[in-house]
């Protein structure tokens, strides 16, 4: 049995690992798959839109989107961010068991994909998914900023997790040149991610995008072992 608990109103910190931390997300056909996942799985017609999907050979993801938004969204993606081995998500329950339905339906969609491609059988990931209940609005804040400059450990160096990082701008750049996180949306408002949705709980406390780029810079400088023990 799992032990958190998901109750519809409340966020939470989403995290899964591939198996032996196999960087199958370094392909790029299989994090758009898993971006698509995301998008096809939350909803309450994602099963029809997936079954949609195999059944017919000349569907397209669009013709999928038609069917799912006929349903309700079992959570909001307020961000998320898509590793070599790993991924993020902080989600917010919209319905009972909104949480588990989703998570299982994308680990499946992404599962059966790679397997099929890769002619191999087994789990992709290590483990059932790990959650943490986000109890306070600091922790909410915290996690969008650890998920968004979680790329540079991929894309820079990870001792900037412990020393900051002296070239913001620099580091800004590859940060939203790297595609598989929801910063540009956060940064750019004519940046659209079907992924995302219910942001404006983060967004909205801040008097702009710009300020929310500083809220990030002033943490990445500052390192993020300040916020460790909370995340």
């Amino acid at each position: 049995m799992r032990k958190e608990k998901f109750v519809p109103g409340e966020y939470y910190h989403i995290y899964n690992r591939t198996i032996f931390n196999k960087p199958e997300f370094k392909d790029r056909k299989n994090i758009a798959r898993l971006q698509q996942s995301f998008i096809l799985a939350n909803s309450t017609k994602s099963s029809e839109a997936f079954q949609f999907l195999r059944n017919n050979y000349d569907a397209t993801v669009e013709d999928a989107i038609k069917i799912i938004n006929k349903g309700k969204k079992l959570v909001d993606v307020l961000c998320y961010v898509i590793m070599p081995d790993h991924y993020h998500l902080l989600l917010k329950e919209k319905t009972e068991k909104g949480i588990i339905d989703f998570v299982r339906k994308c680990d499946i969609s992404i599962s059966k994909y790679i397997n099929k491609k890769n002619n191999r059988k087994g789990p992709l990931f290590e483990s059932r998914f790990k959650s943490k209940h986000i109890n306070t609005n600091q922790y909410l804040l915290h996690l969008s900023l650890y998920i968004h400059l979680n790329p540079l450990d991929f894309i820079s160096d990870k001792t900037w997790r412990e020393h900051g990082l002296k070239d913001w701008e620099k580091e800004k750049n590859k940060l939203i040149n790297f595609p598989w996180s929801s910063l540009k949306t956060f940064l750019n408002k004519n940046h659209k991610d079907l992924i995302i949705s219910g942001q404006e709980i983060i967004t909205d406390q801040f008097r702009g995008r710009k300020e929310y780029e500083e809220y990030l810079r002033s943490w990445s400088e500052d390192s993020l072992s300040s916020i460790k023990d909370i995340l």
